[in-house]
């Protein structure tokens, strides 16, 4: 399996996302987070682009791009990061990008503990938590044992991937062209069918199927569920004439 996508952010301004559908773009991953000269801000094109993504069909994930040298700035990010994604739903991860020079400074054991820290309270969010980075600070920045139990979106633009470990997202250039981009475009290959399993799981704000309906055993309540109207009427008065409880819903 072999997806192909695209990652955005203010810096691809107004994407004409019918033209890079029509394309062939199968996913997008769309930056919300990140920090300027002033401050910690949700990027500007965000909302836009996942409006239109979502009204197209475009299966979207998230990331934000980390500067984080503490716990508490860290918290902060979190906290913004959070706020942007709620009341929304993504098919694919929510992604800690790790790879910016500042954080060089930090030993591997002390960065690799804040991404932990990341990726483990986005879970906490009931949300499909992936890390982000390139070949080379993954091998001289960070330790990837440690990082093994989750999943990775790796960069290196080359021909082949170059990293041998285990992971679900390839991007293999900054230099893409794409119809409805303006400009250069990161594109990505995913190996993993992310909507199937996110949505399967109950992820991202996919909260867990109901059944239809359920079998009554004769000792617990019977239930059924997703209907609405005249149906509802028909077994209510149904469940009146056999004396069995009737709960609201």
């Amino acid at each position: 399996m072999k997806i192909f996508g695209i990652d955005v952010s203010k810096y691809q301004g107004s994407v004409d996302w019918a033209k890079a559908k029509a394309g062939g773009v199968q996913f997008a991953m769309l930056k919300a987070v990140s920090t300027n000269s002033t401050g910690l801000y949700i990027d500007p094109y965000f909302e836009r682009n996942y409006a239109e993504c979502k009204r197209l069909g475009i299966p979207v994930g998230v990331y934000y791009y980390t500067y984080a040298q503490d716990k508490a700035y860290a918290d902060k990010e979190l906290a913004l990061l959070q706020k942007a994604i709620t009341g929304k739903q993504f098919e694919y991860p929510v992604v800690v990008d790790v790879e910016d020079n500042k954080l060089k400074p930090l030993s591997k054991a002390a960065l690799t503990d804040l991404v932990l820290y990341a990726l483990n309270t986005i879970e906490g969010w009931g949300c499909y938590a992936m890390v982000y980075t390139y070949l080379y600070y993954s091998r001289i920045e960070l330790d990837m044992t440690r990082l093994a139990k989750h999943d990775l979106w790796i960069a290196h633009y080359a021909a082949a991937c170059g990293y041998t470990g285990a992971h679900g997202m390839w991007q293999y250039t900054s230099t893409g062209k794409v119809p409805g981009v303006n400009g250069n475009c990161d594109c990505n290959y995913a190996y993993k069918d992310y909507p199937a399993i996110i949505k399967g799981a109950g992820l991202n704000g996919y909260g867990k199927a109901k059944p239809a309906d359920s079998v009554w055993d004769g000792n617990g309540p019977f239930v059924i569920a997703a209907a609405t109207g005249a149906d509802k009427a028909a077994l209510r008065a149904l469940c009146e004439q056999k004396n069995l409880l009737v709960t609201k819903g």
